[in-house]
């Protein structure tokens, strides 16, 4: 990885940042990039940065950058909030333009899921406008398939949005598997040989 690219942990104070990155995917007039999510309006800054704090306490929530600016960030969540699906988790990634095509995709979700696996999941889906084919066709590169398809499921700019499903398996399902591990109780030496075997390739 280029020296001057580096993957880290967000933190609260980088909501502004990543929060402009995130919009024009809510509020672009160009629906090729609005239509991918199916927000009407961008949450504030502060709505954000507690986004962030609810979601890092569970889960990691990945920041790459260059030259100490934001490029794009991934982050899990709970796929559905019931004890039973609790090693399934939902993965959710934003690049901005100039992060778009240089492969830094792929290095937030395959460190995604190395830190997933250390807290006990299995499974990991992504739920994409089917529209965003270069979305669908990235995370088909990175092993996920399309495992469900919904009609007609979002109205966003005065026009219904298909969405699928893609599920990527990460780790053996074990007969008796631990209970799930929340990202924080992970030992923070763990995590960060994690990120600096990313930094230091």
């Amino acid at each position: 990885m280029d020296k001057n690219v580096k993957l880290r942990l967000a933190t609260l104070e980088d909501a502004e940042e990543l929060l402009k990155i995130y919009t024009p995917f809510v509020e672009s007039e160009d629906r090729n990039i609005s239509d991918v999510s199916f927000e009407y309006v961008a949450p504030s800054v502060e709505e954000f940065r507690d986004r962030i704090r609810n979601i890092s306490s569970g889960y990691p929530y990945l920041i790459i950058e260059k030259d100490g600016r934001a490029l794009g960030y991934a982050y899990a969540h709970p796929y559905i909030l019931r004890e039973a699906y609790q090693w399934c988790a939902e993965a959710t990634i934003y690049l901005a333009p100039e992060g778009q095509g240089k492969g830094y995709g792929r290095i937030l979700y395959e460190t995604l899921e190395k830190l997933l696996i250390l807290q006990g999941v299995t499974n990991t889906y992504a739920c994409i406008t089917k529209s965003n084919t270069h979305s669908v066709m990235m995370h088909g590169a990175l092993g996920y398939k399309i495992n469900g398809e919904f009609s007609n499921c979002g109205y966003k700019h005065g026009h219904w949005l298909d969405m699928v499903w893609m599920e990527k398996i990460i780790q053996e399902h074990k007969e008796k598997p631990a209970l799930l591990k929340a990202f924080k109780e992970l030992e923070a030496s763990v995590v960060a040989e994690v990120l600096n075997s990313v930094n230091s390739n």
